[in-house]
């Protein structure tokens, strides 16, 4: 073993006699140094014929004299066989009466003697049986003679020269990966190419159906599926003519121990560029690679993606995706059971960045656990999607540190998300322990409404049909989701939302987009029944100068059921008015503190609620008579408004009014039109949002004032003037003082009035 080899730990096989040197001097060498050394001329080395040349004990002669020769074998002779490309020595192995001969490193003569290349390294050159690599001739049997002869060996490596290797796959005719047997090249420079006008094909390389593709590993290779002159073919789904026209570059459908690595396809046109799918699978990583996807000719619109994974052990990691505008690439990854993990992969133009789906295998527990961190997907339709399979559930999955980009605009769907479930099936089912944390999503605004899209348009959301319990939701950023920043819960309210926590997410322009239902419009959403959940510590703004979100937190008692929910902490900022936080009473929310007021009662300014508690200070208060404070007792703003002016229409909630600075969010006012009082909700230029439509149409403008609280004063400041003894006081004067201390105890509140 050479000090070279020694360190890579490799073993070269033992060479006959002292002709090895020769022969390694040889290869070096090539053919002129090989003429040299041999003492003939570069033309013979390189001739034809039937006679043998021989020079210094070692024989020159191509593959067909070889197999010609008669008679016994000479074991002290090593022969060079030239033909062009397969150029190399062979031994004799006198002790193997038995190997067939496989047209590149086993040749058997006539009279069944076995002749073996003589390896410089453990790699078999694919060029040894054949293969031309010239971008003409078609090498597809000579890559599978190659691959066979290792197979036959035991397993090795298929090495591809720098070269353009023509296959031409049809229909069920595909080239058949082996157990054990790598294939390599020499990077983009290696290249597989389907040739012109292939028609329809089912796959280039093709694995198993019954027993498992094991210990395989594709490296430092290029695929060219050569879509734009393959015009004879037709990939749609709903095909039933043929199944053979899906495209796959590689597929197995067992598999075990399979990796690849730093292969570029490019471009790339089928169903799956790979496709390792199997319920019993395991153990397959996919990284470093390269995807560029060219629409192949046939319905336009057939599902696909980069990367299809079923099976359990799935790493990719470090690939990068590529479709280019109008090449409808459906999704870059797409991964099942479990347990998989996605990180650091670039994808660019898919609609969707990443699809995990729960897997099928009955009477298992670990049918996910599915890690998405790192990666960056952009011009996208939708991120990440995470969905069942059937009645089987999604568990322990983590999405973190991800930054999506989508173009709504761009793909024209009427679905648009950034992390969310899919509804690959209705069936009941759950999901459990999904943690979202420190990802970046960023819309594109879209502000003119379309047909196709109402409410499937938001950042952040959990919302199938199923129960969804222990969700973390914590220190996203959602950028201009075009109807709900984050949402949790059914649309149908189906299914339980259980330990949800919510916190220290930023949310911008969520609700921006105009759809008629403006239910969903929302910076934060919760629906269907939801028990045990915190919302807290999130910032959700609306940066548009005139607001064009509806709600920050939406909580709707039309819209589910509630308990044990606790909204607190969060802050709501918007340039102009505010957004609606529409929770249900049922929800616990910060407490209001104190309010303390000049003395004046009742207080001259201010919203209130129910239950506040304003306390009067100050040093011009009557003794006796000014409350220590009030309680208010129902919804309303005190103060002055003058003025001002609306039109509206009747089932509309939303007014025109003349003048909106005076306004904020959460007044209430009084329309003098029907004396109508409404609480204010949003603000966007003098177009002010109500709580509820109105009952009465404003015929004209009507005038605008504040609807005030109602308050319930106690205790007072200070005592009373002394009351004068009343011995002898006539009935008529003790009725008098009666109803003098009747009073005092009306104004302390004592008694009721």
């Amino acid at each position: 073993m050479s000090e070279e080899n020694k360190e890579r730990g490799e073993e070269t096989r033992p060479r006959p006699e002292k002709r090895v040197s020769r022969r390694t001097l040889l290869a070096s060498l090539g053919m002129a140094g090989a003429a040299a050394v041999l003492g003939v001329s570069v033309a013979a080395v390189n001739g034809s014929g039937a006679e043998m040349r021989e020079a210094n004990g070692t024989r020159v002669t191509t593959m067909d004299e070889l197999r010609a020769m008669t008679g016994e074998a000479d074991p002290s002779l090593v022969y060079y066989v030239t033909d062009p490309g397969r150029e190399g020595h062979f031994y004799c192995d006198a002790g193997d009466p038995v190997s067939g001969d496989d047209d590149g490193t086993i040749l058997v003569t006539a009279s069944g003697v076995r002749y073996k290349r003589i390896r410089e390294t453990e790699y078999t050159n694919v060029k040894w049986f054949g293969a031309k690599g010239d971008g003409s001739h078609d090498d597809f049997t000579a890559i599978q003679a190659a691959i066979d002869a290792v197979s036959l060996q035991g397993g090795g490596t298929v090495f591809f020269p720098k070269g353009t290797y023509i296959v031409s796959p049809y229909l069920s005719k595909w080239i058949k990966l082996k157990d054990n047997v790598n294939l390599l090249g020499e990077g983009t420079s290696s290249v597989i190419k389907v040739k012109d006008d292939a028609g329809d094909y089912f796959a280039i390389f093709y694995g198993s159906t019954s027993e498992p593709l094991r210990n395989v590993r594709i490296s430092n290779l290029k695929f060219d599926q050569n879509p734009q002159n393959n015009l004879s073919c037709h990939i749609d789904l709903d095909r039933k003519d043929t199944r053979y026209f899906f495209q796959f570059c590689i597929i197995s459908y067992r598999y075990e121990n399979i990796a690849i690595d730093n292969v570029q396809f490019d471009p790339t046109s089928g169903v799956n560029s790979i496709s390792l799918n199997s319920d019993t699978g395991k153990l397959a990583s996919i990284t470093n690679c390269y995807f560029n996807f060219v629409l192949a000719k046939g319905n336009g619109t057939y599902d696909n993606s980069a990367i299809y994974l079923n099976g359990r052990n799935h790493l990719v990691a470090n690939c990068l995706f590529h479709a280019g505008p109008g090449q409808k690439a459906r999704g870059a990854i797409e991964t099942h059971l479990g347990q998989s993990t996605i990180t650091n992969n670039v994808m660019d133009g898919y609609y969707t960045g990443v699809n995990l789906q729960a897997g099928n295998v009955s009477g298992s527990d670990d049918r996910c656990d599915m890690t998405i961190t790192g990666n960056t997907i952009s011009n996208a339709n939708q991120g990440i999607q995470i969905g069942p399979y059937k009645t089987f559930p999604v568990k322990n999955v983590t999405v973190s540190g991800n930054t999506i980009s989508l173009s709504n605009l761009r793909h024209k769907r009427g679905l648009t998300t950034g992390i969310a479930s899919a509804s690959w099936t209705n069936d009941s089912t759950f999901f459990e322990n999904i943690t979202v944390t420190g990802n970046t999503i960023v819309f594109e605004e879209e502000l003119e409404p379309r047909a196709d899209m109402q409410a499937l348009a938001y950042g952040i959301g959990f919302t199938h049909n199923s129960d969804i319990r222990n969700v973390v939701i914590s220190n996203n950023i959602v950028k201009n989701a075009p109807i709900t920043g984050i949402q949790l819960g059914s649309f149908q309210k189906a299914g339980v939302v259980s330990n949800a926590l919510i916190t220290g997410n930023v949310i911008v322009n969520a609700g921006h987009y105009p759809t008629k239902v403006e239910s969903y419009r929302a910076g934060i959403a919760l629906r269907s029944t939801v028990i045990g959940a915190r919302i807290s510590g999130n910032l959700i703004s609306d940066t548009y100068d005139e607001p064009k979100g509806v709600c920050s937190i939406r909580i709707s008692d039309g819209e589910g059921t509630y308990t044990d929910v606790e909204v607190t902490g969060n802050q709501i900022r918007t340039n102009q008015g505010g957004l609606w936080l529409l929770l249900s009473p049922s929800v616990r929310t910060d407490v209001r503190p104190l309010v303390f007021t000049s003395p004046v009662y009742p207080p001259a300014a201010g919203t209130y609620r129910p239950g506040d508690i304003v306390w009067i200070t100050g040093l011009n208060s009557k003794d006796g008579i000014t409350p220590v404070g009030c309680k208010a007792v129902s919804e309303g703003t005190s103060g002055t408004l003058s003025g001002i002016r609306a039109a509206g229409e009747a089932g509309q909630p939303v007014i025109t009014v003349s003048d909106a600075s005076p306004f904020e969010t959460g007044q209430w006012i009084r329309i003098a039109a029907g004396n109508q009082v409404r609480k204010i909700v949003r603000i966007a230029g003098s177009e002010v949002r109500l709580e509820t439509p109105l009952a009465t149409a404003i015929q004209g403008t009507s005038p605008v004032t504040y609807a005030a609280p109602l308050w319930n004063p106690f205790g007072r400041l200070g005592s009373l003037a002394p009351v004068d003894d009343t011995n002898g006081a006539t009935l008529s004067e003790i009725e008098g003082e009666v109803n003098r201390l009747k009073e005092v105890l009306r104004t302390y509140g004592i008694v009721g009035r």
